[in-house]
């Protein structure tokens, strides 16, 4: 068995109620893009990328972690296979659903500043989200945005995330 994720999850559209549309434009007013490039589009929508017509992210990702399980170091970004146009993602955002377990933290360990470096944890708190990127602004990968869920060691937890594909490559 895989031992890398051993959370549970499930698939949320976009379209499944108008809190949900809402993360969607809050995420994409976050990125300063066109909130039509997270869903699919008619010809006639203005958008900052009018060659793609379908939506640049994947439907939000509901996890559950209960005790003992976690996420363990991994990038979000994959190799493209660039000669069928395949995008990668190129921005995750994760919003935290709930708090007060007892690990459960999200950790950079490839985490480095001018003061430290050392790894960084994100303790999960209700209403809290992060951004970080998986690719450099010359659209190569971001070794540093490793990250992984720390084990939950009492309560559980839940977060959605939100990955967002490198918008100038046409997913279609």
């Amino acid at each position: 068995s895989d031992s890398t994720r051993t959370s549970f999850n499930s698939w949320i559209s976009r379209t499944k109620s108008p809190i949900v549309d809402s993360v969607f434009r809050r995420a994409a007013d976050l990125l300063q893009m066109d909130e039509a490039l997270f869903r699919n589009r008619a010809a006639d929508d203005a958008v900052q990328v009018p060659e793609s017509r379908g939506a640049i992210c994947e439907r939000l990702q509901l996890v559950h972690y209960s005790p003992g399980q976690q996420y363990t170091p991994h990038h979000d970004f994959a190799t493209p296979d660039l000669s069928e146009g395949q995008p990668t993602r190129f921005a995750t955002i994760l919003f935290y659903l709930n708090e007060g377990m007892m690990g459960g933290e999200t950790s950079f360990p490839k985490y480095v500043n001018a003061d430290t470096k050392g790894q960084l944890k994100v303790k999960p708190q209700v209403g809290k989200a992060i951004l970080f990127y998986n690719q450099l602004p010359d659209g190569n990968y971001d070794d540093f945005s490793q990250h992984a869920a720390l084990p939950v060691k009492q309560g559980e937890k839940w977060l959605t995330n939100l990955w967002v594909w490198d918008p100038y490559m046409n997913i279609d």
